[in-house]
């Protein structure tokens, strides 16, 4: 495999994102069940994420009680080089429940045209769908074996996320020595 730099890297965190149309979003309810699904969504300029979801779905539940998500964008397995080394983008994000008439709705709106076209017509039919917006916090980007990257605060820069072979990957997971 290729060694990947960390020009690249950031090359590739700059555009990852533009590759999907869905991503992957794991919540947690104040009772600490988890759950797990997916949402098609859109960015805007600043680097934020919107979903459009149902409130009736725990994932509505469960942003607005906690506040918080975590998303993940994966490559697709038919394309990756290794099954174990697929391409991925995590963050840790805020969540933000839109009011019903939030003057934001709109913009947003528009953000999902451009993108999907007439796939999303249905969205002023669904009153019991809400937009939420999703705040990066920190993230990893995983661009195959020995190329993991912590996300810089700003969002556009990385560091090399080097455990080094001779640090365990299990430490703080309650293993015993």
């Amino acid at each position: 495999m290729k060694k990947i730099t960390k020009e690249d890297a950031i090359k590739e965190l700059a555009v990852f994102t533009d590759k999907f149309e869905s991503v992957i979003l794991s919540t947690v309810s104040n009772d600490c069940e988890p759950f797990a699904s997916y949402s098609p969504f859109v960015k805007d300029e600043s680097g934020n994420f919107y979903v459009f979801v149902s409130t009736a779905v725990a994932h509505s539940h469960n942003m607005n009680a906690t506040k918080k998500a975590h998303i993940m964008f994966l490559e697709d397995e038919s394309k990756c080089d290794h099954i174990y080394a697929r391409k991925r983008l995590y963050y840790n994000v805020d969540c933000e429940k839109f009011d019903e008439n939030d003057s934001r709705e709109e913009e947003i709106h528009e953000l999902f045209k451009k993108k999907f076209g007439d796939k999303v017509s249905f969205f002023s039919a669904m009153k019991d769908f809400r937009f939420y917006k999703l705040i990066p916090k920190d993230g990893s980007l995983v661009l195959g074996f020995g190329a993991a990257y912590k996300i810089a605060e700003d969002g556009k820069s990385l560091k090399l996320n080097d455990m080094g072979h001779s640090q365990t990957h299990e430490k703080g997971l309650g293993k015993k020595d």
